[in-house]
Order: C-alpha cells, then sequence, then structure tokens
C-alpha cells in the first residue's frame, strides 16, 4: 500500500526526506486531497527503471521468437544464400 502524506508534511524536509527513504515505493503526496505529486528514494528509482527495461526487453525477445516461429526472419546463412541468388553474386 502506498504511503501518502500532506503537501504540508514537506515544510519538515528532514523528516520528509526520511520517510521517503524508508518507504519501499514511491511516496504520494496530496494537496487538498488530491494526489499533486510522487517522491522516491533513488534505490527505488532505479528498481523501477530496471523492472521497465526488463519489461522492454522481454518484449523484444518475445516478438523475435514470434518472428522466427512464424518465418518472418531467416538466419544469417539462409538470407545470405537468398541474396546471393537474387542478385547473382
Amino acid at each position: 500500500m502506498p504511503i501518502c502524506v500532506s503537501i504540508g508534511d514537506m515544510k519538515d524536509t528532514a523528516a520528509f526526506a526520511e520517510t521517503v527513504h524508508a518507504a519501499q515505493a514511491p511516496v504520494i503526496v496530496t494537496k487538498n486531497g488530491k494526489k499533486t505529486l510522487a517522491s522516491m528514494s533513488p534505490e527505488v528509482y532505479e528498481g523501477l527503471r530496471l523492472e521497465a527495461a526488463r519489461a522492454q526487453l522481454y518484449d523484444i525477445v518475445d516478438k523475435g521468437i514470434s518472428d522466427i516461429e512464424s518465418e518472418r526472419s531467416r538466419n544469417a546463412k539462409t538470407l545470405t544464400a537468398v541474396l546471393r541468388k537474387q542478385y547473382g553474386l
């Protein structure tokens, strides 16, 4: 469950920084009961960034596997033979 603090709690910067660093997820800051911004420690940010990069890599690998299975791609040896035949090389 995310931690929510009011924007007024940011006035005590030391306590706010301690809350952010202690949290294992982004801390949501609210103003008049509405979400205004999110703050996170460098460790949480790096974890989220790596998770997003990993998900993107998995999507690329899945697409590559799908291309191979549906024969939309060829290995280098086959492609070279096709190009040599096509262009008389």
